[in-house]
This record gives C-alpha cells, structure tokens and sequence, in this order.
C-alpha cells in the first residue's frame, strides 16, 4: 500500500473529532478507521478483504480511551502483514483464541494438582539430580507435609497450612528440624511458582530467624577421656558389632558419614591402604584419597568378615546400605534417661559426661584429634576433604601433601589402638613435614 494512504490522521483531529446524528468513520489509510458512533462511542476498527473468502470483513482492535492512535497504526500494520501472507486476520485471532483458551484450561487444570503429584513431578524433574535421589527430603514430607496437605491442590495451599506443617516439628522441640523443613518447602514450592502452578508462593516473607531460630554452628566433640568411656560401654551397648566398627572407621579416617555408608568394597584397596571416595558421594563433589590407618584397617577386616553385599553394613533387603538415619537412630536411642518403650532396653550405655553427641560429631573429634597431634591445619583439611576459605590458597595452592596425610592418619590410628590405657595421656604430637 503506497505510503502517501497511510497516517492520514493527527492527533488533534482523534482528541477533538465529536459524535454527530449519525455514524461516522474516519479514515487514517491502511484499513484503518476511527468509528465514532452518535451515542459518542469510539472505536478503532481494521478493514480489509479476506485472502481466503475474497470478501469485505472488518475488525475491532479496540476502544480510542484504550487504544491510541500510535497503537492503533501498530496493530493495523500487523494485519496487513498477515494479509501479505495469504491470512485472514479475523481467523488467525479465532485461532489464537481457542489456543489461549486451551492453555487456560492446562493452566487450571494444574493448579488443580495434588501436593503429592507435584511432589512426585518435582522429584523426577530436579530431586533425581541429588545424591540420595531426593529420599531424605521425600522421608521429611512422608512424615510432616503429606499428612496435612498431601491431597490438596497446590494452588490452594495457604501461609497458614505451612507454619500448621512447620509446627510439627517444633512441637517436638526441633527448631533445627524445622528450619530444615522451611528450607525444603520453600525449594518445593519455588518450584511450583516456576511451573505456574500456583499464583502465590505460601512460603514468601518465612525466614528461619522467624521459625526456628537462628542456628549456632554446633562445636560438640569427644573428649579424650570420652573416646575411652565409649571404648568401654560400646561392647555391652546392645549396638549391633557391624555398627561399632562403623564408629571407629568414622572416627580413623574422618570422612563424613554417607561417604563411609555409600562406600563400596571396589572402593577400597587393602594393599595399597586407600579408600578412594567418588566425586559422587562427596559433598564438595571432589574425588578424595583417605589413607587408612592399621587401625582403619582392623575395622575393615572386621566388616569384612560378615560381607554379604557389595556395601560396608547392608540395609535388610540388601539392596543399597544402611542408611544415616538409621545409624543416628542406634545411637541416639542408647542416649535417653527413660527409655522408650518398645526401642532398647540399655538406653543410657552411650551417655558421655559432656552431653548428648551424634555421628557427625565423630568427624568434628577427628579433626580435633588430629591438631591436638600437632598436625597443622591445611593439613587437617586436605585428610578431611575441606575446602579451605582463602580463594587464592585454593586456586594455587593444589598439592595433595599425600605423604602428609599418611602420617597423619597413621599417628591418629594409633593413638585409637591405645584408648584402652588407664592413664589420662594426651595424644602424642608428631613432626609434620611440609
């Protein structure tokens, strides 16, 4: 369409043009009209002949107070390049329509999505990704999240039922639990905003200092004379001897604990006295060396014995090890002052003097072990598998001091063989070579 027939219309001409006694159309070229109707309504409206019918058609594109005349001359362009292409603006926007309509209709049909199907399709899309395949979260939802609003639609969850589910554990006196529990809501349903499944994240404004509590880095380790108290009463615990050997290896060698549950026997090698962790079974996703100790070696050996699986401590069908919990469990229940009924009846044989502890603390005491040795601290981290915090160390500095760490862990095995002397001697430190 030659350019002298288009824009035929100014500003002036739209803002003070007045209803007349009859129907008026002002052209601005292009197809383009302004329909002002005797009543004072005004519309802008596209006319054009139809490629597919070959006949006259005409098409609102809205009113003037909404549509100005610059928008107006961009909508009636687009419709002249449909109609450059063989198509009919009128069908393209029936199209579009029903196609809007259909996505609508997907939109609500997933809001109206169960927690639990969401859950499943969260699992399969991000948590499958994780180490434990997302079976610790999915044990914490199982127990505090599904039983309130397992069968609600998603979009239909409240602020309200979330601190209703962050109460369960806070009710049983769990403030770390329940911070955990925020932090995994929020990763759910920050999905579900992701996926347009809900139009209101429940979990927004929800920060741990208001649930919880700020948490304290926990500083409990083992004593040296608790090492030897627990020497003692770990043989009449009632604890299985496949879980006692499981405490020492943690404690000689350091590692964490799903890296010493998940290990398996190909990953060690008994000649060369190494355990070879995986990228993929360390937190920091970093392959790591542990030189095992004689004593690392002894539990192992012993473990080794009962060997049934291709895991340290199998879980009871076999397929896959024990899991964290379930060592936690054992360890826990054997630190109560009234038992629990139906649990273990030697519920108080694992009570050390300076507190309640759990497995990870055996990590904590290993390192604390090893500087009272005198063993220097970049030393500590690389046996330990840390990360140190200075960037530029960590960028430069790339040696594995292997020797290093035998000898560290060489002199912690021994002071672990020696926990059954009487005197109160402290560990011996050793010359660390650099």
């Amino acid at each position: 369409m030659p350019k002298a027939q288009l824009h035929l219309l100014t500003v002036q001409q739209v803002e003070r043009v007045q209803p007349a006694k009859a129907d008026q159309m002002l052209n601005d070229g292009g197809g383009l009209y302004l329909f002002i109707r005797r009543y004072g309504a005004k519309q802008w409206i596209f006319r054009y002949t139809s490629p597919l019918a070959n006949k006259r058609r005409k098409q609102s594109l809205g009113a003037l107070s909404e549509i100005s005349l610059r928008e107006a001359r961009r909508l009636a362009s687009e419709k002249r390049e449909l109609l450059a292409r063989g198509l009919d603006p009128l069908y393209e926007a029936a199209i579009r329509k029903v196609d809007k309509a259909k996505d609508f209709n997907d939109w609500e049909a997933k809001q109206r999505s169960k927690v639990k199907t969401v859950f499943s399709e969260w699992k399969r899309a991000e948590l499958q990704n994780r180490k434990d395949l997302g079976a610790e979260i999915e044990r914490t939802f199982e127990k505090d999240v599904f039983p309130l609003i397992g069968n609600k639609h998603i979009a239909e969850v409240t602020r309200a039922d979330v601190k209703a589910i962050l109460d369960r554990p806070l009710t049983r006196k769990s403030k770390r639990m329940a911070n955990r529990l925020l932090s995994d809501l929020k990763q759910f349903f920050g999905y579900a905003d992701d996926e347009e499944l809900i139009t209101l994240n429940p979990t927004r404004r929800l920060t741990k200092e208001r649930v919880g509590g700020k948490e304290r880095s926990r500083k409990r380790y083992l004593t040296v004379s608790e090492l030897k108290l627990l020497h003692e009463n770990l043989p009449t615990s009632g604890l299985r001897t496949e879980y006692q050997h499981l405490i020492w290896l943690l404690l000689a060698t350091g590692c964490r604990v799903n890296e010493i549950l998940r290990a398996k026997w190909s990953h060690f090698d008994f000649q060369k006295q190494l355990l070879v962790i995986p990228a993929e079974h360390s937190k920091n996703t970093n392959s790591h060396h542990v030189y095992l100790s004689e004593f690392a070696l002894q539990q192992l050996r012993q473990l080794h014995e009962t060997r049934t699986t291709e895991w340290l401590v199998p879980n009871r069908t076999s397929n896959g090890p024990i899991t964290r919990q379930v060592l936690t469990k054992q360890v826990t229940d054997r630190q109560q002052d009234v038992g629990v009924k139906g649990r273990v009846a030697n519920n108080r044989t694992l009570i050390l003097p300076n507190g309640k502890w759990v497995i990870h603390d055996l990590r904590r005491t290993t390192a604390t072990l090893m500087q009272e040795l005198g063993i220097l601290p970049h030393i500590i981290k690389k046996c330990l598998n840390q990360k140190t915090e200075d960037k530029i160390m960590e960028t430069y500095q790339r040696a594995e001091l292997a020797t290093q760490q035998q000898r560290a862990f060489k002199q912690l095995g021994l002071f672990l063989e020696n926990l059954g002397i009487e005197d109160e001697r402290e560990p011996t430190a050793i010359n660390d070579p650099r």
